[in-house]
């Protein structure tokens, strides 16, 4: 794998509405029109009333109940329409600071995790496999076949196998979004921008950037009620592509051996930074 496809998968690691309108198209190159004979006029016995037909006066005529339309409370619509077009509810000051510190007791909760994962690219190719994570510092994506890729980082590198080039590339850990969630102690609020929190019908998201003003961002979605869940992550970079990788069938507790974490090399390595 070439360093450039390295670097965008570090890059994106696994962390119309149509109108349709008919047209009418003409039957054959001439339309035959049928005249219809003027209607002849009533005679006078035809508008006069049967012989045992009693002419009622108008007065005595039934009158006709009128039709009242229904009472539409139009205000009590339009609410119920902008309540449920209302997005996400950003939250700041004390509800911001409770959402960051639930997050981080999210994550400084878990020793171990594993579950499957299905991720999206720019150019929405799609992959899916199974991930692994045992805190602090180690992770474990295995990509399904067609995919040749394992990426796996040991507590103090990265590294992105390619199976079918026999390649390894290496990357240092801090340098890469995962050094905000595998640390010892996560503490998202002294580790990374919080560029915003937000809630929204039973989820919870925070977007954040790294402090050092690196263009890019994660944005990370959790199931949200009595406790919370990892959902996705979206990362996105300098150029604007975003990577989406969504969880599910997560499983906390079932530790994997160290040794499950351990770069392989392969014959032609490839390192990358420090």
């Amino acid at each position: 794998m070439t360093k450039g496809c390295a670097a965008r998968a570090a890059a994106g690691l696994p962390i119309a509405f149509c109108l349709t309108m008919g047209l009418a198209y003409a039957q054959g190159s001439s339309t035959t029109v049928t005249k219809t004979p003027a209607p002849q006029p009533a005679s006078p016995e035809a508008l006069r009333p049967s012989i045992d037909q009693s002419v009622l006066p108008v007065e005595s005529a039934v009158p006709v109940e009128e039709v009242v339309p229904p009472k539409v409370d139009e205000g009590g619509s339009w609410q119920v329409a902008v309540e449920q077009a209302k997005g996400p509810t950003p939250l700041v000051g004390q509800q911001q600071a409770a959402a960051v510190s639930k997050i981080n007791a999210y994550f400084n909760g878990m020793t171990s995790l594993e579950g499957n994962f299905s991720q999206t690219d720019a150019s929405n190719n799609r992959t899916h496999g199974r991930f692994y994570v045992l805190r602090p510092g180690k992770i474990r994506f295995d990509y399904a076949p067609p995919s040749p890729l394992r990426i796996v980082a040991d507590g103090h590198s990265l590294g992105i196998q390619d199976t079918s080039l026999k390649t390894v590339e290496k990357y240092p850990i801090k340098s890469t979004p995962f050094r905000l969630l595998l640390g010892k102690t996560v503490d998202l609020g002294r580790d990374a921008k919080i560029v915003g929190v937000e809630r929204d019908n039973g989820s919870l998201a925070i977007t954040l950037e790294d402090q050092k003003g690196t263009a890019g961002h994660i944005r990370l979605l959790f199931k949200s009620g009595g406790t919370l869940e990892l959902q996705e992550w979206t990362i996105t970079d300098a150029q604007g592509l975003t990577t989406r990788v969504t969880v599910d069938s997560l499983v906390r507790g079932r530790k994997k051996s160290p040794t499950f974490f351990k770069i392989k090399e392969e014959t032609n390595p490839f390192r990358m930074g420090g």
